[in-house]
């Protein structure tokens, strides 16, 4: 099982674990991600960026999502204040994004479009085996 250090702005946590930021996840892109952390034995650091007082902080935003692994970017999910940085985030080489959307410009400055988290499951590690 997976230890998972669950930090939120204006916390860091500097360490050596495979670190994700996700940007407003859906209720089932958290049980996803749930469900994904739980099946691989490693040590996580999950930064969860879902201001739900509109406090944003932009500064912490940008800066963490340079620093960690992964980001995952659910665009539908965003407020405007948010969605208005996307672009931002999708140019980077460490940004996965999620939508419903069709015929998205997203996908000339990326091809890192994910339909589910199964995709980094080859990315952070294999599934443990279930005992029988």
């Amino acid at each position: 099982m997976a230890d998972i250090n669950l930090i939120t702005a204006p916390d860091r946590l500097l360490n050596n674990a495979t670190s994700f930021l996700l940007i407003y996840p859906n209720a089932d892109t958290k049980t996803q991600f749930s469900n994904l952390l739980e099946s691989i034995d490693k040590t996580f650091n999950v930064y969860l960026y879902e201001a739900s007082d509109d406090a944003h902080t932009p500064d912490w935003l940008l800066t963490t999502a340079k620093i960690v692994d992964y980001v995952v970017l659910d665009i539908d999910n965003c407020p405007s204040e948010v969605r208005e940085l996307s672009s931002y985030f999708i140019a980077n080489n460490n940004t996965y994004w999620l939508t419903k959307g069709e015929n998205m410009f997203y996908n000339i400055v990326s091809n890192k479009r994910i339909y589910t988290l199964d995709y980094f499951i080859d990315k952070i590690g294999d599934p443990i085996e279930e005992q029988i």
